[in-house]
């Protein structure tokens, strides 16, 4: 099996934690320590959940059209079907290969999601704290997941899939009914959910953020509209900010409540991911963006907000090589002064790190034989042991046909054919 997904990988203090295959690591990046780790079992036992709920088929919310309105009911008729798949005899079979997918701590820190992929797509919770990751349960997906996010009291979990679905999972009662909460007619690549509970973002390969009241998701409470390519990552900023990354080659802050674009910052390439800290509370942040096919792999924002008038700006820039060419990068995270990079070398996962400053690779403070150490955990540097490619990140820019230009290059020919049999 090749794993084609960005191996997983992200800091959560003290915790470096990184997923690929069928194993999680959590390491202490600054010393010879695994904290813990999670290792797939080969069958997870999955069995049917009966029926789903599904959101009411209308929208009274704001939208950029009618068809809008009709999203909603698409989703609900989706999610009948997703439940229906979901409950069938195939979703637990146990056949073919399972993988880690999407990894994501409670803001608690007591309970970890993960999403898996290949044979068995399912939800694992897992009570980290102070267990050593005891698998709570294992709950069956009908497609795989895009995007995975808990709610700031760690009672639920929002599950994104690639058909543009969005379910609730319970994480007190587990093994109550996931709702579906709503729905987009393309795959979202992010989701974000309020502190304050009270509005689910999402965004998706059709150019849109969307603000969803919750829990009354059929009422949509507004769009930040303006991307012109897919929007690949979404951060909050404070309780009424965001920013956002897109295919478009910019990097955007929004009033979300408002739908209202603040700042619109030129990048030197699409941007496939995005990585926010915070620096200084509502005021200054660090944007991160991974580039994609660009000489610069990554590129450092920082972003200042104005309280007075309510206004963002772009203070400084730092664009990192990250040996961009040399390896296909996947994924990367960031730490107070270090950068931690993964990618496929050989078509075998590959780590570095790079100073946060400087932008060049770096070894300082981070322990001999460290890298090692992970990618051994991972089972990366197994004899015989599957090759690691990254995803196609291609397939997410929008096809588009040119039929006039074709069309007028044979009327063209057909012209000057016409005039050369006058001619003669």
């Amino acid at each position: 099996m090749c794993v084609r997904e960005a191996a997983t990988i992200f800091f959560a203090e003290p915790e470096l934690v990184v997923g690929l295959g069928r194993r999680v690591l959590f390491v202490n990046p600054d010393d010879l320590q695994i904290f813990k780790e999670i290792e797939l079992p080969p069958d997870l036992g999955l069995r049917g959940q009966g029926s789903r709920e599904s959101c009411p088929a209308t929208s009274t919310g704001p939208g950029p059209g009618g068809e809008e309105q009709q999203l909603v009911a698409a989703a609900a008729a989706a999610g009948k079907q997703s439940a229906e798949k979901a409950s069938g005899s195939g979703v637990g079979s146990g056949n073919g290969n399972v993988a880690v997918q999407n990894v994501a701590y409670s803001p608690d820190g007591q309970l970890l999601a993960v999403t898996t992929s290949g044979g068995q797509k399912a939800l694992l919770l897992y009570r980290t704290r102070p267990e050593n990751a005891r698998l709570l349960s294992a709950r069956p997906l009908a497609r795989a997941a895009s995007a995975l996010r808990f709610c700031s009291d760690s009672s639920s979990v929002l599950v994104t899939d690639k058909t543009g679905d969005c379910y609730q999972y319970d994480c007190v009662e587990v093994e109550a009914v996931p709702r579906l909460l709503l729905g987009h007619l393309s795959v979202v690549y992010d989701i974000l959910w309020s502190e304050d509970q009270q509005h689910i973002i999402t965004c998706d390969r059709d150019d849109k953020i969307r603000v969803t009241n919750y829990p009354a998701t059929f009422d949509i409470h507004s769009y930040c509209l303006g991307h012109r390519e897919f929007v690949s990552g979404l951060a909050l900023l404070t309780d009424r900010h965001i920013a956002s990354a897109s295919g478009d080659k910019t990097l955007r802050v929004w009033n979300y409540i408002q739908g209202k674009e603040l700042l619109q910052h030129e990048l030197p390439a699409p941007a496939v991911r995005l990585l926010v800290r915070q620096l200084e509370p509502e005021k200054v942040y660090q944007a991160a963006v991974l580039f994609y096919d660009h000489v610069d792999a990554l590129g450092l924002y920082r972003l200042e907000r104005s309280p007075a008038d309510d206004t963002w700006s772009v203070t400084a820039t730092q664009l990192v090589r990250a040996e961009a060419g040399s390896w296909n990068i996947s994924n990367f995270t960031l730490t107070a002064d270090r950068i931690y990079v993964t990618g496929a070398e050989n078509e075998r996962l590959s780590l570095r790190v790079y100073d946060i400053a400087t932008g060049q690779r770096s070894t300082s403070g981070v322990p001999e034989g460290w890298i090692k150490m992970v990618l051994d955990g991972l089972g990366a540097t197994e004899e015989g042991g599957p090759p690691f490619i990254p995803e196609d990140l291609s397939v997410w820019f929008k096809k588009r046909f040119d039929n006039v230009s074709d069309y007028l290059e044979r009327k063209k020919r057909r012209i000057e054919e016409q005039q050369q049999q006058k001619c003669g």
